[in-house]
């Protein structure tokens, strides 16, 4: 099977988060981003460039350097001369799609469940974002909430099953796959402790922020209130790293081991 820099298509919807506007990329982003395109067919580059800088955007540091390091170091492979390369048979890839369909599905169940642990966790351990606001009339100050980020599911299997096999499924033969790296399990305690953590120390800054900026807006120094709410930023992110980490780590498809055994399966005897 020839290798090829092959975009993390799927990975990419996963990393998807929240809705967002476009952001000023970092220079590290902006490589991904290149990246990411140059392993897309080049009819589909300028088409999905907007989608891929705003999933991109979404990441810090950490997460851009393990989406890089999951494309590995090969350059995209040269075009081969038309009729060069070999076709699989129906039977060939009915043979591939019998063992990376059960995977695929498996594979996205498991981040859905996570996924939906998460929030659920979040939601019960982490304060209102209105508990610890500070509202002056039409001026509204306050820490910022936790907004964690890790690779999330696609909105469905479906859509995996789809996108996965067209993306990297390889077509000119049978293979074999090792799915023995995918995971379909999370460490819950594990998970929810970190929340929990994270819930608490947010909560003890919000409160601390909310002192100050009430004795700030009732002394009439708004613009005081405006600088220790935009200082806050600080607190939160110091906050949400570590939580990150945690979530990063525990992330079934985080590791992207799916598309790494179907980018690498052998040809089969």
């Amino acid at each position: 099977m020839m290798k090829t820099a092959i975009l993390p298509f799927a990975a990419l919807f996963a990393l998807t988060v929240s809705p967002a506007c476009a952001a000023e990329l970092r220079p590290d982003q902006k490589a991904a981003v290149e990246k990411l395109l140059a392993g897309m067919e080049p009819s589909m580059r300028e088409p999905f460039r907007a989608q891929i800088e705003q999933s991109v955007a979404m990441l810090n540091k950490e997460q851009v350097a393990a989406l890089v390091a999951s494309m590995g170091e090969n350059a995209p492979a040269e075009p081969e001369e038309e009729g060069q390369a070999a076709a699989a048979s129906p039977e060939d890839l009915a043979y591939n799609r019998a063992q990376f369909e059960p995977a695929i599905r498996r594979s996205w169940e498991a981040q859905k469940a996570f996924d939906t642990f998460v929030d659920g966790e979040m939601a019960a351990k982490c304060p209102d974002r209105h508990v610890y606001a500070v509202v002056d009339g039409p001026a509204r100050y306050e820490l910022r909430p936790l907004s964690p980020t890790w690779p999330r599911a696609s909105g469905d299997v479906e859509t995996d099953v789809t996108v996965i096999a067209g993306s990297y499924a390889p077509q000119d033969g049978r293979y074999d796959f090792d799915f023995s790296e995918v995971r379909t399990s999370f460490d819950k305690g594990a998970v929810s402790a970190a929340i929990a953590k994270a819930c608490a120390d947010w909560a003890r800054e919000g409160a601390a922020f909310q002192a100050k900026a009430r004795a700030l807006v009732d002394a009439g120094k708004d613009e005081a209130a405006f600088e220790l709410e935009r200082a806050a930023y600080g607190k939160a992110d110091a906050i949400e790293t570590p939580l990150n980490a945690i979530l990063g780590e525990q992330a079934p498809s985080a590791n992207y081991a799916l598309f790494n055994a179907l980018m690498n399966g052998r040809p089969a005897k």
